[in-house]
């Protein structure tokens, strides 16, 4: 989705969504005078630095951990990247979607007849969730390392991806020779089972997760069913897996017989895991999440008012819900931080900004648009 700016710019409502409270500032790292000033940024004012350029780049560039480290021993320094920065795929480019496929997660999503990606870049996501946790851990390190001492950190798509494999990674490494990978089962569990979504009357679905064979025979008595919970076939978790198939298909005539909502209705406060498949709009606007304070509210510069994802941690002591931890930014424009933080940080006048502006080193956003940098510098 695209939000329109002007008669001209428009601004990604994917830009919106993980860009809130950091500040932007817009330097040419082909120029040597961008390189200095990025230098003396890490240097001096920097206790992590943070690139996912190609293996090698940074190097290149004469900004790498082994560049920075003596003038800031304290420095954390985390790149990410495709692959990692050695091997024989370490310089191939790196893609969520292809890593997804290349290294496990596709294999295991989407119908049995077809892979499929998630619905969103989640081994970006999940790069980025443990980039932070390494990142706060080598803070941590550092903190209680005599010297102050801070390191580089590393991170892959790759690895990441692998990581978060995690039981069906264990079952496949561990497996005896012969058997078959972990497949496609759709919303279906590999070894659980029932434990998936059912369609309903109304052509929506509900998902029910059957633990344990309790679960199963309460979600037999609220689907009208009973004689299944008794029948030799499905007594246990290992045999319903067995009979998966006969099992699926007469809960499927069970659950069409009633709408989605129908169901939750007569399912909730029962204590069975189940719920409702919602689309996105559903899901923030869903009693819980408005009460767990899941949209954050800011005003845009330029976008207006707008409603981002909040952060998933609450804190007993410094709440951020409700913005009392910290102000919230909004997600900033292209550049409009530059000036601010050369001359508040770098010590600049006003004129030297201009004059690094003029020559292309730097762009700021001026409040109705940004200036090229190629054109400036021409």
């Amino acid at each position: 989705m695209l939000i329109p700016i002007g008669c001209c710019r428009r601004l990604s409502t994917y830009y919106l969504s993980v860009n809130r409270n950091k500040r932007s500032f817009a330097l040419d790292l082909s120029n040597e005078k961008g390189r200095d000033i990025a230098r003396t940024l890490a240097k001096n004012w920097a206790d992590v630095v943070v690139e996912n350029f190609k293996p090698g780049t940074m190097k290149k560039m004469g900004l790498d951990y082994d560049d920075l480290k003596d003038a800031n021993p304290g420095l954390v320094y985390c790149s990410i990247s495709g692959y990692g920065p050695s091997g024989p795929w370490s310089s191939l480019p790196g893609y969520d979607v292809v890593i997804a496929g290349t290294h496990g997660l596709m294999s295991i999503t989407g119908s049995p007849e077809a892979p499929a990606k998630v619905g969103v870049a989640m081994t970006d996501i999940v790069t980025g969730t443990f980039a932070h946790g390494a990142i706060l851990t080598a803070l941590y390190d550092r903190a209680a390392h005599p010297e102050k001492l801070g390191q580089r950190v590393d991170l892959s798509l790759m690895e990441s991806q692998l990581a978060c494999l995690s039981t069906t990674a264990a079952g496949a490494l561990n497996a005896v020779p012969g058997t078959p990978p972990p497949g496609r089962r759709g919303t279906a569990h590999e070894n659980i089972a029932p434990y998936q979504a059912f369609k309903c009357k109304d052509g929506e679905y509900f998902v029910i997760g059957t633990g344990n064979d309790q679960q199963f025979s309460k979600l037999c008595e609220t689907l009208g069913t009973p004689e299944l919970a008794a029948d030799e076939r499905f007594l246990t978790n290992a045999s319903r897996v067995t009979h998966r198939d006969e099992l699926i298909a007469l809960l499927e005539d069970a659950f069409s017989m009633k709408d989605r909502d129908t169901w939750f209705d007569l399912f909730r406060g029962h204590g069975f895991p189940c719920g409702p498949v919602r689309n996105v709009q559903e899901a923030f606007n869903c009693e819980q999440a408005q009460y767990r304070k899941m949209t954050l509210e800011v005003d845009h510069s330029v976008a207006g008012h707008i409603r981002v994802p909040a952060h998933p941690a609450k804190y007993s002591r410094s709440p951020i819900a409700d913005g009392t931890f910290a102000t919230l930014l909004p997600p900033p424009m292209l550049g409009e931080h530059t000036e601010d933080t050369l001359v508040n940080l770098l010590g600049m006048s006003t004129t030297d900004v201009n004059n690094l502006e003029d020559e292309g080193i730097v762009s700021c956003w001026r409040g109705s648009s940004i200036v090229d940098v190629a054109q400036r510098a021409a």
